[in-house]
């Protein structure tokens, strides 16, 4: 027997819904059970991909390997007396060099490479477009990431390494593909939505 749908809720509503919390934009409408079978399919999905490739999958744009935001430099030319047009990516280790991102008295720190150049940045890591379909539980598994990326005061060692090989790889993939299935239940939902009588 088919579902009823018992609400008519706005259309950016359901998208915006959908986004934030898998299968929500179906619940909105009134489409519980099929609601509740993309919510847990998707979240499973990603958490699945967590599992294999471990949390370290989760390399957010504008961050470096060891959990600080990569910071641009510009050179100064002595020579010509201004500074460089390109700039020069540093990966800090550590809050100190987050801070001042170059030991070199020329380098003149330009800030944050994802404020000064997010394309590029998004560029470097374009799974992350299919991985933040997922809403919120990305920018979660995001922020748990960076966390765990930090080195152990002192060691020089990262506190919770990164996977290798094709383990970091299939998970990327799961929570890519995660998200992309979001995405397209984003649509349906909101496509159902625009169907109901107002």
């Amino acid at each position: 027997m088919p579902e009823t749908r018992r609400s008519a809720a706005p259309l950016p509503v359901v998208i915006v819904c959908a986004w934030l919390i898998p299968g929500g934009g179906y619940f909105l409408i009134g489409e519980r059970t099929r609601a509740i079978t993309s919510g847990v399919a998707i979240v499973a999905l990603f958490l699945a991909g967590i599992l294999v490739g471990g949390i370290r999958i989760m390399d957010p744009p504008g961050w470096g390997q060891y959990g600080y935001m990569t910071q641009l430099v510009q050179r100064f030319d002595r020579r010509h007396q201004q500074l460089a047009d390109d700039y020069s990516r540093i990966e800090p280790s550590s809050a100190d060099e987050s801070r001042e991102p170059s030991d070199d008295d020329r380098d003149q720190p330009a800030g944050p490479a994802l404020l000064r150049q997010p394309i590029a940045e998004l560029g470097d890591k374009p799974w992350y477009v299919g991985q933040i379909l997922c809403g919120p539980l990305t920018l979660l598994a995001s922020a748990v990431s960076v966390s765990a990326a930090h080195p152990a005061p002192g060691s020089g060692l990262e506190t919770w390494p990164s996977s290798h090989s094709r383990s970091w790889e299939i998970g990327a993939l799961y929570t890519a593909v995660a998200g992309m299935l979001n995405l397209l239940v984003i649509i349906d939902s909101a496509h159902r939505a625009g169907q109901l009588p107002k």
